[in-house]
């Protein structure tokens, strides 16, 4: 369980890192006319991108945090399972109705900066998920 949640958490920074830096901040950029279909584009293919690796990442963590790794201290799966669980949460009741939003509206700027300036949330959580489980990786090596 420990490998699962590890690879997948990673997995999924990687892709949290491109959304962060890259695809959020460059839908400012996009013109009125090109917007709906890149933005469209772009929720399509980014669901099934990264959202098994949430998924299986916070699940998994869960699962660690229940019946953790031996000689991994108790607080370190569970903060792996608390940030997997904040990211699925910011991602549905954050992130989600912003992109509705901005579907149904097509290019607004201040749905766009929202959009941005929450997602330095996820990304913290997305960190913090993929620190946690490769420090149990690491604990787990060591013995």
């Amino acid at each position: 369980m420990l490998l699962t949640a590890t690879v997948a958490a990673l997995i999924a920074l990687g892709i949290e890192t491109y959304v962060f830096t890259v695809a959020y901040p460059m839908f400012a950029l996009i013109g009125d006319s090109e917007f709906a279909s890149v933005h469209a584009f772009h929720a399509n293919r980014i669901t099934y991108s990264i959202g098994p690796a949430l998924l299986v990442a916070a699940f998994a963590n869960v699962a660690l945090a229940l019946d953790r790794p031996r000689d991994v201290p108790a607080w370190l799966p569970v903060a792996g399972a608390l940030a997997g669980l904040a990211i699925l949460a910011l991602t549905a009741f954050v992130q989600i109705p912003l992109h509705a939003k901005l579907s149904a509206s097509g290019r607004d700027l201040s749905t766009i900066a929202r959009l941005n300036a929450n997602e330095w949330m996820r990304a913290l959580a997305t960190l913090v998920q993929a620190a946690c489980d490769v420090a149990m990786v690491a604990i787990a090596l060591r013995r």
